[in-house]
């Protein structure tokens, strides 16, 4: 998966995890900089392969994960496949998280995951009237799939 171009700071971090209540450790900053580097949800296994040569073992980067979603700075995405991915919470532009995060739809095929637009949700509450929708997970069959059927 390719990465953003701005790639959050130690500062940055640093500020993120003292105004969700988290001690700054090396881990969950380097967490945080894993997952703002990347496009889109990150599993695990991906997570652990970027930063194993900086000297973290699976153990640590799960507890770093599981604390980090439970702060609500990250998002922990349940495809179905038994396999979580994991992302940064959607903020503002104050950095505050806002409040939903993003939809995502997922090729049924292949597993590959993209994210849609935000409005995507707004969208889909206006046409079932009575509803708030908090989530959005959209499954279909990518390009590339189609194409090999």
């Amino acid at each position: 998966m390719p990465a953003k171009e701005a790639p959050i700071s130690l500062e940055s971090a640093g500020d993120l995890l003292k105004k969700a209540g988290l001690r700054k450790t090396v881990a969950r900053v380097h967490l945080l900089q894993c997952l703002a580097s990347q496009t889109g949800p990150r599993t695990q296994a991906e997570i652990n392969a970027d930063l194993e040569p900086h000297g973290f073992d699976s153990s640590t980067i799960f507890r770093g994960l599981t604390d980090l979603t439970s702060s609500g700075l990250v998002v922990r995405l349940d495809t179905g496949d038994r396999i979580w991915r994991f992302e940064l919470h959607d903020r503002t532009s104050d950095g505050d998280r806002t409040e939903r995060h993003h939809p995502h739809v997922v090729c049924v095929e292949c597993g590959t995951l993209w994210c849609l637009p935000t409005d995507t949700i707004e969208r889909f509450s206006d046409k079932i009237p009575g509803w708030q929708i908090s989530d959005l997970l959209l499954r279909g069959t990518c390009k590339a799939c189609a194409q090999k059927t």
